[in-house]
């Protein structure tokens, strides 16, 4: 049987697997990358996939859940298959699921989805509770930054990493999301907005206001520790990444843009005490203490024996 051919898929930021494809292409691996965003379709690439006749690898961070209509609705995403239809098309001979949200890496009906998974690569040993259902293996936060324990040159005294403005913007466009994150705005809060294109006029109009932004592509977990504490409006990764990286995290609740979703979801971040809990801005200490990183750093060559041993037995197998 030929060699297997790598398919990487996802859609948007839930796409966090470039460095592993990349990586495996330069030790000469046959890897083809579909990542969707509003500016670049997944068609051309996966015509491409199914010609070929080498037995298929399907590495993914996609949400099961999610169909082409969410992804063009919520995220702006054109002509994007969702994961299980991928599946159907590609019958992939290896499955292998790495999660792009270290606070949900599942939603709650996904997990029915796992005895399809061959390989879990599992971000922190919380999601070996999956291992009943299918192979697990920690391999560490992919978006850990390498030099975890480095000390870092300080910014500013808050970063907002914000939560879900992306399916705001898509539905309603600049000027009404400009005004939803208006109670936001402060002089002394840096924003950084998740990597999407379509926020560039925000943050041309902020720069206007004098309002100090993070490029939108830097991890959370870079920037956030460039900060004595980071607020966010919601639940969400990046929550967790922030609080693992050891720097004080507030969740603000009263300054709109908080859901009762979110208000519900509290409990996920029990373990992380650094996460707290306010209802404004007045509530944040003037004074914070941050701790040492939690995070597990990402363990590459560990990531692609996994896959590629995982893959060659797999094959074997079916050969």
């Amino acid at each position: 049987m030929s060699p297997p051919l790598f398919v990487f898929f996802g859609a948007e930021s839930e796409y966090v697997l470039n460095p592993i494809f990349v990586e495996m292409q330069n030790r000469g691996y046959d890897c083809v990358e579909l990542h969707a965003t509003p500016d670049v379709s997944v068609t051309a690439g996966l015509k491409d996939v199914l010609a070929s006749q080498s037995p298929k690898v399907l590495v993914t961070s996609a949400h099961f859940g999610w169909d082409e209509r969410y992804m063009f609705h919520q995220m702006g995403v054109p002509d994007c298959p969702a994961l299980v239809e991928l599946i159907a098309l590609i019958d992939p001979v290896y499955l292998v699921y790495y999660p792009h949200d270290l606070s949900q890496p599942l939603l709650t009906g996904e997990v029915s989805n796992l005895p399809l998974v061959d390989l879990y690569l599992a971000p922190s040993a919380l999601e070996h509770m999956f291992k009943g259902l299918t192979e697990v293996q920690t391999v560490g936060w992919i978006k850990a930054p390498h030099d975890l324990l480095e000390p870092q040159e300080r910014w500013g005294r808050g970063l907002w990493l914000t939560m879900s403005l992306e399916y705001i913007l898509v539905e309603h466009g600049t000027t009404k999301t400009m005004g939803l994150i208006h109670d936001w705005i402060q002089k002394w809060l840096w924003i950084k907005f998740p990597p999407y294109p379509q926020f560039e006029e925000m943050e041309n109009l902020l720069r206007a206001r004098g309002i100090n932004l993070v490029d939108r592509n830097t991890y959370p977990t870079v920037a956030a520790r460039h900060f004595d504490f980071v607020v966010t409006n919601g639940e969400s990764s990046v929550v967790r990444e922030s609080a693992m990286m050891g720097v004080e995290t507030f969740i603000v609740t009263d300054i709109g843009l908080f859901g009762d979703k979110s208000r519900r979801n509290m409990w996920q971040f029990a373990d992380l005490e650094n996460v707290q809990v306010v209802a404004n801005f007045e509530a944040i200490p003037d004074i914070v203490e941050n701790q040492p990183p939690r995070m597990q750093p990402f363990d590459m060559d560990s990531t692609i024996d996994a896959i590629v041993s995982g893959a060659r037995r797999k094959t074997s197998a079916k050969a």
